[in-house]
């Protein structure tokens, strides 16, 4: 006997699969609808499979499911018995279901629709059907891209000031081996040492990256070149104030942390910082906006 890609995936329609009282309902009403617009339990179950991955993958991680409540059971039913055919139907209704979410931005709907565009467009040079590689339905495909975006959100409305702070750490032991740089320490006396007042340097650096944190919240808003330059110009009056503000505060209240640093230290401290740098960017950034598409023979990530 053949096993179906869901099979093999461990989704079912077991009973009690479902935890959620309320997801539970919605599911038996979609059931309940599919099987009187086709007339047909079994294949109101087979088109379910997907719905029941989706279900169940969002209670293990627990990823919230209110999108998908949100939705009308009977409507929904209709969707998963009008599967789409071509590449540009999965694109035009993913658009719908995008548009139609109440639970995203008008920039992260844009952003999800253009994230969606290019997976297809990628499937298309390839000369690849979505449908051949794709066993979810499209439902569960915007749903989860839905709650992405919106995890994501949290994360930069939460965690935005340290995340811009663990960037400007980066960024502050990379101007300590550009100056090793540019005196030549670094080629002819790697190993020489020199004072520096480390929280002094440091700790600006680390204001102005928290404020560029908070920002970058609002980061939609600045699309056009001049609002860039005037971004960027903010940022370099914030850091100069800071030095102006923290620097003369830390020398009244006598607050120091000199330190002997040689260039080759200072290279040390510039690839672990850079390091904690890429790996938030990769974990808390990329990864928490991107979805899956695709099987194992072709997976991509949009």
């Amino acid at each position: 006997m053949t096993m179906t890609n869901q099979e093999r995936r461990g989704i079912s329609l077991e009973p009690n699969m479902i935890h959620d009282p309320n997801v539970q309902q919605f599911f038996n009403e979609v059931r309940k609808r599919l099987i009187e617009l086709i007339g047909d339990e079994a294949e109101a179950d087979r088109l379910l499979l997907a719905l029941a991955g989706y279900i169940r993958h969002a209670e293990k991680s627990g990823q919230s499911l209110d999108s998908l409540l949100n939705q009308d059971p009977h409507e929904y039913a209709r969707f998963l018995i009008e599967q789409p055919e071509t590449n540009e139907e999965y694109r035009r209704r993913y658009h719908v279901l995008i548009d139609a979410s109440d639970e995203l931005k008008p920039h992260e709907k844009a952003q999800a629709n253009r994230d969606f565009d290019w997976a297809v467009n990628q499937l298309d040079e390839a000369k690849l059907s979505l449908k051949e590689i794709e066993v979810r339905d499209l439902a569960f495909l915007a749903y989860t891209k839905i709650e992405a975006l919106k995890s994501s959100r949290t994360i930069w409305n939460r965690f935005g000031w340290l995340l811009g702070m663990i960037l400007a750490f980066s960024y502050a032991n990379l101007l300590l081996v550009i100056d090793d740089v540019f005196s030549g320490r670094l080629f002819t006396a790697p190993m020489s040492t020199y004072p520096i007042d480390y929280l002094a340097f440091l700790l600006p650096v680390l204001v102005t990256g928290a404020i560029f944190g908070i920002l970058t919240r609002f980061r939609h808003h600045i699309h056009t070149l001049g609002r860039r330059i005037a971004f960027a110009l903010l940022i370099v009056v914030v850091y100069v104030t800071s030095i102006f503000l923290i620097q003369p505060l830390l020398m009244t209240i006598g607050w120091s942390f000199i330190i002997q640093l040689t260039p080759l230290y200072a290279l040390i401290l510039l690839a672990i910082s850079g390091f904690m740098a890429i790996w938030t960017l990769i974990e808390f950034v990329w990864k928490s906006t991107r979805c899956s598409l695709g099987d194992d023979t072709l997976m991509l990530y949009y």
